[in-house]
């Protein structure tokens, strides 16, 4: 039985108790520049052993990575899984429950109840790892995601599945995939719809009496 989260994880540092001297305002390094990435994991019951994929974004896309980290995992055991979900948006979208449907064979969904986050243990392994790993100190992009790796592997179990699906553009500093066109409007270009004439008299608003 796998208990299924995410979680973003971001250059700039994660808000917890921190010592400092009294009357003096506490100062952590930062980037400045924030850029984020996805984990979406899994614990087995009991803590026996993990699956994880680091990744770009939250969406169903990037889930269906972790549900193919997941098939690994089975196809290596040989053992049904029963996989603990909330009701996130990338859980419950279309694409997800067709990808779903096609593993029913040897993948079983457990859903849990709305606003439940008690019954996750999953959960708690995201503030250990936020408060344990120091990726805000990481002087660039792939010195991070190290950083998040060896968090994860921190994390212990008897077996760890740890996948780094991290694209190149996010290494070379993009914060999204770069489409190949030149920045800036397209030379000749127009608007797809009517704009709003621009008024040059002041709105008559009436006075109070």
């Amino acid at each position: 039985m796998h208990f299924q989260d995410e979680t973003h994880l971001e250059t700039n540092p994660y808000l917890a108790h921190v010592w400092h001297r009294r009357g003096v305002q506490p100062t952590i390094p930062a980037a400045g520049t924030n850029r984020r990435l996805t984990v979406f994991g899994s614990v087995e019951a009991l803590g026996r052993g993990r699956v994880e994929v680091v990744c770009a974004a939250q969406d169903s896309a990037h889930f269906a990575l972790y549900l193919q980290a997941l098939k690994a995992r089975h196809a290596a055991t040989g053992k049904e899984v029963y996989l603990v979900l909330d009701n996130g948006p990338c859980h419950r979208s279309q694409v997800t429950r067709v990808a779903l449907q096609a593993r029913a064979a040897w993948l079983h969904v457990l859903w849990l109840a709305p606003y439940s986050p008690q019954l996750n243990p999953k959960e708690g392994e995201w503030k250990i790892l936020k408060r344990d790993t120091r990726t805000h100190l990481a002087s660039t992009l792939p010195l991070f995601v190290d950083e998040i790796m060896a968090g994860l592997h921190h994390l212990g179990g008897e077996r760890c599945d740890i996948v780094n699906h991290v694209p190149q553009w996010f290494l070379d500093g993009h914060r999204k995939e770069p489409t190949g066109r030149s920045s800036g409007r397209p030379v000749g270009a127009t608007d797809s719809y009517k704009r709003a004439p621009y008024r040059k008299t002041p709105l008559n608003l009436p006075t109070a009496a």
